[in-house]
């Protein structure tokens, strides 16, 4: 009875994951790996205060994260009451 509804959370789940990767590699996230290797070891101090992108990019983190919370109790609540 609940297993459309889960299958349907994981295939979202994955598509958007998929969406996320092929994203990352048209824009060349992962085009220089030698220096990448490093950057953990990097001491870096921000040169200059936060841009307004920087703003938008939280909020837009912060939007998606309340969507998929929202998104969760929907088909909870949906697969609970609508049996």
């Amino acid at each position: 009875m609940y297993y459309p509804f889960f299958l349907a959370y994981i295939l979202t789940g994955l598509i958007i994951g998929v969406t996320v990767f092929v994203w990352a590699l048209k824009t060349g996230q992962f085009s220089d790996q030698q220096r990448a290797r490093f950057l953990a070891m990097e001491e870096t101090t921000p040169k200059t205060a936060p841009s307004a992108k920087a703003g938008r990019d939280l909020y837009c983190v912060v939007y998606l994260g309340l969507a998929a919370v929202v998104a969760s109790f929907a088909l909870v609540g949906y697969a609970l009451f609508f049996r």
